[in-house]
């Protein structure tokens, strides 16, 4: 068995309520909505944890965003 990440095991363990091909998916800051919160509004996929801290930022599945001052890739470089 392969060890994870702790970025990946959440990946693995914390299912999104909602998948798109949004920029922030592949963001380390994005927090995705949980499968079965019934919080927040429908449609937003996330908060993202860096940008208007500690207020964060909603981002909502119909935002395009092409770039991102924030961005970090949470895939690790090998």
């Amino acid at each position: 068995m392969a060890e994870l990440t702790p970025q990946e095991f959440l990946d693995k363990v914390l299912k999104p309520e909602k998948e798109s091909d949004h920029i922030c998916w592949d963001c380390k800051f994005l927090k995705p909505v949980i499968e079965g919160s019934r919080f927040p509004p429908a449609d937003l996929i996330g908060y993202c944890m860096k940008i208007h801290w500690p207020h964060y930022w909603g981002v909502a599945d119909f935002n395009v965003v092409k770039k991102c001052y924030a961005f970090e890739s949470k895939k690790v470089p090998k």
